[in-house]
């Protein structure tokens, strides 16, 4: 979408305090309140305003408008917790302040780091577009504290008020690995699989290339290792895959691999037979696709009696989405 600057912003804006949400569901909500908003006002700075992310959209009944991000006081003496906040603006003056999710202007999960993406779909088949970000926190604590996470927010669009849809919001995040950069795609993906109580239909949005996930501490690792266990994968007329399996043997290096695979996808399962691994193992592949991951297994593995101390495909992979 096409970028504007915005420079200091002043006006005035509604507020209500939701404990329903407009789809129905549960929803944990705070809006700002009249005296809150007033306060805003003169802090909406530019420099605060993540320039990137803020942009003119025509939304449902609010019309042109301008979405803005708005990062926290990161000035001497900020409440290092504060939350990144986001605004509906029009000629200047406020429309909409986004409610905050957590207590009071905090979070709750962390510091905030960054905000990877801002995209206007309809999440709940209303016929309104709703607003999902992804925003990035840092904990601090344990072992993955200095690791960003993504957290989504889906906000519905209610008519003049948007609610933010906590249990949706929630499920996405508990299908996102900690570690891994997280981009809309995935989010998009994820709501058309888990957005409604159905059978995984969809699978055409698999298609692509997965690697195995690294795991968190291999994050702090410099540079981090690259995997070279892949999965890469085309499905088409809905469940029609075709695909290639490559691992890695970690000492040797030797790969071995599966070219050529193919079958129909049923109730989220795929088996293929194999009869050469590279290194004349044969066995069955078996291939479960979860939201924003896919599992291989290899069942009834035999090698090949010259290679019993060679390298097979033996083994469990848990594919995550590989971005390039």
């Amino acid at each position: 979408m096409r970028k504007q600057g915005i420079g200091k912003i002043f006006g005035i804006a509604l507020a209500m305090v939701l404990l329903v949400g407009c789809g129905g569901h549960e929803s944990k909500e705070r809006t700002a309140d009249a005296e809150d908003i007033a306060q805003e006002q003169d802090r909406l700075i530019e420099s605060r305003i993540i320039q990137e992310q803020s942009f003119p959209v025509e939304l449902n009944g609010w019309g042109e408008v301008t979405f803005v991000s708005y990062k926290p006081d990161d000035s001497q003496g900020a409440n290092a917790w504060e939350d990144v906040s986001f605004y509906l603006l029009r000629d200047g003056v406020i429309l909409y302040q986004f409610p905050y999710i957590g207590s009071g202007k905090d979070s709750d999960y962390g510091v905030y780091y960054d905000l990877s993406f801002v995209m206007f779909m309809d999440t709940n088949e209303d016929g309104r577009k709703d607003v999902v970000v992804g925003v990035q926190y840092m904990t601090g604590a344990g072992p993955q504290g200095a690791i960003p996470h993504t957290v989504v927010r889906i906000y519905e669009d209610c008519g003049d008020y948007f609610t933010y849809n906590e249990g949706l919001s929630e499920k996405i995040y508990d299908y996102l690995p900690w570690e891994s950069y997280v981009i809309a795609e995935d989010v998009k993906r994820l709501l058309k699989l888990v957005g409604r109580n159905e059978p995984l239909t969809d699978y055409e949005s698999y298609s692509g290339k997965w690697a195995v996930g690294t795991g968190a501490i291999s994050a702090y690792e410099n540079p981090e290792p690259v995997s070279r266990n892949e999965l890469t994968c085309a499905i088409n007329n809905g469940s029609e895959f075709t695909g290639n399996l490559f691992t890695e043997q970690g000492g040797t290096e030797r790969f071995a691999s599966i070219e050529g695979i193919t079958g129909t996808i049923e109730n989220g399962e795929l088996f293929y037979q194999f009869a050469d691994d590279g290194w004349g193992g044969t066995g069955t592949l078996h291939i479960v696709f979860l939201p924003n991951q896919i599992t291989v297994e290899v069942l009834e593995y035999k090698m090949a009696e010259e290679n019993v101390i060679g390298y097979g495909i033996s083994g469990d992979y848990e594919m995550i989405r590989a971005y390039e």
